[in-house]
């Protein structure tokens, strides 16, 4: 780490998903996302990332975006952002990552559960940072934003 960084995540995994994440892969995650941080220049920022079950982020997404299912991931921001380049994102606290473990499972068939939550891990971020996919133009700009720090984390994470 670089004089200065304290770039922080958080871990919690509720105990329904915990035989589903070695600690192993709870550390190698956060070291993703911390690796992703670092990349974007927010080293004195911090997150938190749950791991959770299907239930509980069905309870989530019914609360705060009135949908009635389980999802992969949600992102609760601390504080409103426009891109990872707004200066009001550094050292604060971003806001809160949730995956839904079960979910990642399912929808990732055929892919290692790692990179799937690695990737879910990403994805949140760039929501704590204002990106959204909800119209063509900005959902291409996540994306490309989400490539570029799951390649480039990866060899970074530590």
């Amino acid at each position: 780490m670089e004089a200065g960084d304290v770039t922080m995540v958080d871990v919690l995994v509720r105990p329904t998903v915990s035989r589903l994440l070695a600690p192993r892969l709870r550390r190698a995650i956060a070291a993703r996302l911390r690796a992703a941080m670092r990349l974007l220049g927010r080293s004195r920022s911090q997150v938190a990332l749950l791991f959770t079950d299907d239930d509980e982020i069905r309870e989530l997404n019914r609360t705060y975006r009135k949908l009635d299912r389980a999802t992969d991931v949600l992102s609760f921001h601390q504080r409103e952002l426009r891109g990872e380049t707004d200066p009001a994102g550094d050292g604060i606290f971003l806001g809160d990552i949730v995956i839904s473990v079960e979910t990642a499972l399912r929808r990732g068939r055929g892919k290692r559960l790692p990179g799937e939550l690695a990737r879910l891990a990403i994805h949140g971020l760039c929501h704590l940072f204002g990106h959204d996919h909800q119209r063509a133009k900005p959902a291409a700009a996540m994306r490309k934003l989400e490539n570029r720090l799951l390649r480039q984390s990866r060899a970074r994470a530590r």
